[in-house]
């Protein structure tokens, strides 16, 4: 109660100035983005491809017809997880968002962005009584001690916590540092990521149905990477589930 009473003075005399519209924000919650902006986030809704919810060019009407409509990517791969999806699209407001989160230390945007994903699983039947655990895509243990949090953790605790759902985070390792994946190709990146994780409790997947969760799907080589070792340990299920998506 303390603490908020202290956060709530110091706004008054040090009002947060949005990042977006520049507006100051009277009654922040502590971190820089308003209100009225975080409404405009952009949500990915149909059409899409069913499997990694690339949006697509197509009538609503026929993919309501077709139900099972796949991008090109996704024609020629097949992937471990069985989905993918993701609430908004990697642009405006969710791009600032995750970037002040993940780069500028911002960690009390989890609470709205991890909301945004509870919102999702809500409404979407497809993620149903189907997850018995959610792992978080691990970051390798420097990139862990630069940053000092992992993001995808933060939110899976606040998803896993409202749902009462287990969140595993020691059970998939990330073995090997990595150079950053902003701006390779997918070729690049699949090279880049290849063999990077292994599970460390085996026993504690087999036989479950696993939601991965990341803040950004680009192309998918995190996360399928990720299903790969999954699946070597015997899962039932693997879906995904990210933040946003690169479009």
């Amino acid at each position: 109660m303390i603490e908020y009473v202290k956060e709530g003075l110091l706004n008054l005399v040090f009002p947060l100035d949005c990042k977006i519209c520049g507006k100051p924000i009277r009654e922040s919650k502590g971190y820089s983005i308003c209100e009225d902006c975080f409404k405009t986030i952009e949500l990915i809704d149909k059409p899409y491809c069913v499997k990694c919810n690339k949006p697509l060019l197509i009538s609503v009407d026929l993919f309501r017809q077709e139900q099972n409509i796949f991008c090109v990517d996704c024609k020629k791969k097949k992937y471990s997880f069985e989905f993918a999806r993701s609430v908004g699209r990697y642009d405006g407001v969710l791009r600032e968002c995750i970037h002040l989160f993940k780069y500028y230390g911002e960690k009390k945007l989890a609470k709205p962005l991890g909301k945004l994903l509870i919102d999702y699983l809500t409404k979407n039947e497809e993620f149903r009584e189907l997850i018995d655990l959610i792992i978080p895509v691990p970051l390798h243990k420097n990139d862990l001690k630069e940053r000092g949090f992992n993001q995808s953790v933060l939110l899976a605790k606040i998803i896993g916590n409202y749902f009462s759902i287990p969140v595993k985070e020691e059970v998939l390792i990330k073995k090997r540092l990595t150079p950053s994946q902003v701006g390779l190709s997918k070729k690049e990146r699949d090279k880049n990521i290849f063999k990077a994780f292994f599970i460390n409790e085996p026993k504690e997947v087999k036989g479950k149905n696993i939601l991965i969760l990341d803040d950004i799907f680009t192309t998918g080589s995190t996360v399928e990477e990720c299903a790969k070792e999954l699946k070597k340990a015997g899962t039932k299920n693997i879906f995904v589930l990210t933040l946003a998506r690169s479009v």
